[in-house]
């Protein structure tokens, strides 16, 4: 059996992490007005602005929950990149999940002197997070290619967690306002790219196994 550190398994699973980025960016809840359809960046931006989730304990938590999908998909692409045989496109990949990260650097404002502001501190501290994690995915670029797989696996299917949950509560928020929503393409989408994400490390790390224990045998 050959070695399965191959260029085109990771491709594939970095298809399936862009799949969940596009998905959070297609509708989460959807209205027959237009205003009150929202894809996941909107939905947590408009969340924020409630005072029962400002007031919630943590703070901002449904928010927080509805930005952990991107945050992991940024991550998730760094890790799956450093798995590239070619530098040049684990740099590309690399430069993709930064930009990726810095989605939620907060608006000019925050650095004006807003920096009390709840919403505008939870998006630096996910950007910060999201560029660290970046940088850590970077360093273990070293490690084996199924590894970096089942990292971003793991990544995606916190995210999956996150983004139901957060959507949960969401919903009982539109439902105080007596706003007749139903669930967006955008959650299921990013679902089944997870699903699929989760599917190729498994395939790969236990496809290495078995390598393994082919070679041990002879």
């Amino acid at each position: 059996m050959q070695p399965v550190r191959t260029d085109g398994v990771i491709v594939l699973l970095l298809l399936a992490l862009v799949v969940a980025l596009a998905a959070f960016y297609l509708p989460w809840v959807e209205h027959i007005s237009a205003g009150f359809t929202m894809n996941g960046f909107d939905l947590a931006e408009w969340a924020s602005l409630h005072p029962a989730v400002r007031s919630s304990s943590p703070p901002l938590l449904t928010s927080f929950l509805l930005r952990l999908p991107q945050v992991a998909v940024a991550i998730g692409l760094a890790l799956a990149a450093g798995a590239l045989s070619d530098p040049r496109w684990r740099a590309i990949g690399w430069a993709a999940a930064l930009v990726v990260a810095l989605r939620y650097i907060p608006p000019t404002e925050f650095w004006q002197g807003a920096r009390g502001d709840p919403n505008y501190r939870q998006m630096a501290l996910l950007t910060a997070i999201g560029v660290l994690g970046v940088g850590l995915g970077a360093l273990l670029r070293r490690l084996a290619a199924r590894w970096l797989a089942a990292g971003a696996a793991l990544l995606v299917i916190a995210g999956v967690a996150a983004g139901w949950a957060g959507l949960s509560r969401t919903g009982e928020l539109l439902d105080n306002f007596e706003i007749a929503t139903s669930a967006g393409s955008g959650p299921p989408l990013y679902t089944g790219a997870a699903v699929v994400v989760g599917l190729l490390a498994a395939w790969m790390v236990r496809a290495e196994g078995a390598r393994r224990a082919t070679k041990k045998g002879d």
